[in-house]
């Protein structure tokens, strides 16, 4: 038997990102229960709440950082295609803004330079299947003007529309 969906129902999420967002959410819980069990539940509140400001202070200076590199990138020629500057910390700082204990250690080893190569291959597929993006006019430019932008307005009498004046 097939299910039938509402014409107006918007389309649920593929499987696989179903199936990733729950084992996601289970870890998260399974980290703060298991950190509660070790350290008590004040300490893990500190910890919860702390690693967001420390992620919020870092946003602000790896981000400014981050700004001015790709800056300075792109006006001496970069390709704006390639990897820009400090990407992996920037996602690292708003990993640690995220509230949870797995998303703070993604974050973590986003932070530090070694353990970026584990994400490297990760952000190249995601930058691969990403659509380009292109900047200033690509193609050809036809001017004109608009001279009815909404066409001719209804009659009165509703025999159709009234004529242009």
């Amino acid at each position: 038997m097939t299910q039938r969906r509402e014409p107006n129902a918007p389309a649920r999420a593929p499987y696989p990102l179903r199936v990733a967002l729950a084992a996601w959410i289970i870890a998260e819980a399974a980290a703060f229960i298991g950190l509660v069990y070790l350290i008590g539940i004040l300490y893990t509140l500190l910890i919860f709440f702390g690693t967001s400001v420390i992620g919020v202070v870092l946003i602000q200076y790896v981000g400014a950082k981050s700004f001015r590199a790709a800056r300075d990138y792109l006006n001496s020629g970069g390709d704006p295609s390639r990897e820009m500057p400090n990407g992996y910390a920037v996602a690292g700082a708003v990993c640690l803004i995220a509230p949870g204990f797995v998303t703070d250690l993604i974050g973590l080893l986003l932070l530090f330079p070694p353990s970026r190569l584990l994400f490297r291959g990760l952000g190249r597929t995601i930058a691969s299947r990403t659509p380009p993006v292109r900047f200033g006019s690509g193609g050809d430019v036809i001017e004109g003007e608009v001279l009815d932008e909404d066409g001719p307005e209804p009659r009165r009498d509703g025999d159709g529309p009234r004529p242009i004046e």
